[in-house]
């Protein structure tokens, strides 16, 4: 084809097709509802405007007299405002991209719209100022004393956007800051190589480069829907969270969580839960179209709609049980699962993305925990203890990074000897703030962010130290019982790691009883490994709050294990008259040669009962409750 002019359109004219098949695709998804979406494809449709009205213009400025001048000013401008409009809606995106408005407030984004919008407004009235250009009656098309202002109007947006990256460098995500910086870098370089290779049309193809570094790096729809099972993913809902908050706008919540997915996927298998969750995404999208559908992992999904509560809400939750009373079928698949389904209203929810989460994954916890069907609105006492239970994570990772976890002796009493022969080490917890957290919450918590582990240690250490610091001997101690978390017991390093704590403080494993529970007998093959490492090194083991679990008696008799203790709530079970197993228990363990702990004695009735009963050990507030090391030497001295 010849052209008309002299330009080289050959950049211009590969960077169309790109375009229109991003735009395409990208329009036949369903995007994130957010303005960053809608700033991109502006992006996206005024660069595809910049590019065509450049090739039209220089083509029909050749022969312009061809055409009426009105029309020789008309495509000329669309070009020019196109090219500004281009400069300004990638700055926006940035901006968007970047979430300056978290460090300038948004009014400073408008404000930085004035030059473009200015330019735009000279631009328009080039046919009457001749400020950007005009058509001389002779030369024709000629630039005007203005015309660089469109370069500096880009290059102004290009240096503001740059420094929106760096101030709000440490609030983006570092993939997203450095694909801002990529593309902002390439459309520098296109305008350079532009004023230095004037006749070749290369500002649309660096710019269909800058466009695509921001597709692959951020805005492909794919990178927002979970593709196992079709719906927007976890990142597609705190994105739009995110701007809901910011503009606060009201919106709500209907959680979808399947109590009994564990037992599913054991039963059915992989590939049919995942289709069955497809399945149910597909429903869910179909059925209730006003919402966003989002899955939060494992058996777990989210829909957003704007507005509060209200009528078709009810409709919703009402639908999705009825659903799930049936199983879910294709020709390859059919699974039936129970749910649960808790609505969050606007009134509570709160002002950090952060926060919303938290909240979402504690209600979810909560109905796993109740594991039954269930319908629960998320209420402000709900929020309250979604707050208490991150306060206490920051507490419990303060207390562990200070070292500031105590450990406090409860004795344990000898049925033979007499007297108290031992006692248990107990994590304590007192924070400046909270003041002091009961072990059932923040051993609990712990266990939940895995901060277990180095509790565990720290409280081995501190037990170490108690041994190092006194001569236990000289009080009747014979042994300190240390409890072991399920979670530490899969550690391959856990004899290593015991051992080197032991000998820092010169205290033989021959003086410590570790005390597992039964939920940590169901991986038999990891703790079995781990103790036999550390019956190795000289330690022993007792079984903990037995009656608590659902264990295989027979997987717990193949442990080495020479004591267990039977917990509390079995021994007031049976001083209420709810249960009669107290004995029966006391005299399994004793003929399969295993010693005997009775928790919680209070009284002289249950401690004299339990004597007579045949058991070993006793322990509870009847001797005494947990006491600081120093008090529990001089309550030992106080004995003898």
């Amino acid at each position: 084809m010849e052209w008309l002019s002299e330009y080289n359109y050959d950049y211009a004219l590969a960077s169309i097709p790109i375009q229109l098949v991003l735009i395409a695709f990208y329009c036949s998804r369903r995007n994130l509802p957010i303005r960053q979406s809608r700033s991109f494809l502006w992006v996206m449709l005024i660069n595809l405007v910049m590019t065509t009205s450049d090739i039209v213009s220089c083509e029909m400025n050749e022969v312009w007299t061809s055409f009426p001048l009105w029309l020789m000013y008309a495509v000329n401008m669309v070009y020019f405002l196109a090219f500004v409009l281009r400069g300004w809606a990638l700055f926006d995106y940035t901006a968007e991209a970047c979430n300056s408005y978290r460090v300038f407030d948004r009014r400073v984004n408008y404000v930085l719209w004035v030059p473009a919008f200015v330019l735009c407004g000279i631009i328009l009235s080039t046919p009457w100022t001749a400020t950007i250009f005009h058509f001389a009656p002779v030369e024709g098309y000629y630039n005007c004393g203005l015309y660089q202002l469109i370069y500096f109007n880009t290059y102004f947006y290009i240096a503001v956007s740059l420094v929106f990256v760096v101030a709000c460098w440490g609030r983006t995500d570092l993939r997203m800051s450095l694909s801002m910086l990529a593309y902002n870098a390439i459309l520098i370089a296109g305008i350079r190589l532009r004023s230095l290779f004037i006749n070749t049309l290369v500002t649309s193809y660096f710019s269909i480069l800058a466009i695509l570094v921001i597709y692959l790096s951020a805005q492909n729809p794919d990178l927002f829907r979970d593709k196992r099972i079709g719906v927007f993913n976890q990142d597609a809902f705190d994105e739009i969270v995110l701007e809901y908050l910011y503009k606060r706008r009201p919106f709500h919540c209907v959680i979808i969580t399947i109590p009994n997915y564990g037992a599913a996927r054991a039963l059915y298998g992989h590939k049919q839960t995942i289709r069955c969750l497809e399945l149910i995404g597909e429903w869910i999208e179909r059925e209730y179209s006003s919402y966003y559908v989002f899955t939060c992992g494992g058996g777990d999904f989210v829909l957003l709609r704007s507005g509060r509560t209200d009528e078709v809400t009810n409709t919703c939750v009402q639908g999705i049980k009825t659903r799930f009373a049936r199983p879910w079928k294709s020709i390859d698949t059919e699974v039936a699962l129970a749910v649960s389904v808790i609505c969050l209203p606007y009134d509570v929810i709160p002002e950090s993305i952060t926060e919303v989460d938290d909240l979402i994954r504690y209600a979810i916890d909560h109905c796993q925990y109740q594991g039954k069907d269930e319908y629960a609105i998320i209420s402000d006492d709900m929020m309250s203890k979604m707050l208490r239970r991150k306060a206490v994570e920051h507490a419990i990772g303060k207390a562990l990074a200070e070292r500031r976890f105590e450990v406090y002796m409860q004795p344990i009493y000898g049925i033979a000897e007499r007297r108290i022969v031992g006692a248990e080490a107990l994590a304590r917890l007192t924070d400046d703030e909270l003041g002091p957290i009961p072990p059932d919450e923040f051993i609990g918590v712990a266990e939940q962010t895995g901060d277990i582990m180095e509790l565990g240690r720290q409280v081995f250490d501190r037990a170490c130290a108690f041994l190092e610091e006194n001569n236990v001997g000289d009080l009747g101690i014979r042994k300190i019982n240390v409890n072991l978390s399920p979670a530490q017991c899969l550690n391959n390093q856990l004899a290593t790691e015991f051992a080197q704590i032991a000998h820092s403080h010169g205290v033989p494993l021959s003086m410590i009883d570790l005390e597992v529970t039964e939920s940590a007998a169901e991986d038999l093959t990891s703790i079995r490994e781990q103790m036999d490492g550390l019956l190795a090194a000289g330690t022993e083991f007792a079984l903990d709050d037995f009656g608590t679990g659902t264990s295989n008696i027979t997987r717990l008799l193949s442990l080495p294990l020479h004591v267990v203790k039977l917990d509390m709530t079995v021994v007031w079970s049976y001083f209420r008259g709810d249960s009669t197993l107290l004995p029966d228990l006391i005299n399994m363990f004793r003929n399969v040669n295993m010693k005997v702990v009775v928790e919680g004695i209070e009284t002289e009735e249950m401690h004299r009962a339990v004597e007579e009963m045949g058991c070993d050990y006793e322990q509870g507030y009847y001797y005494s409750r947990p006491l600081p090391p120093q008090e529990f030497v001089r309550y030992m001295r106080g004995l003898s």
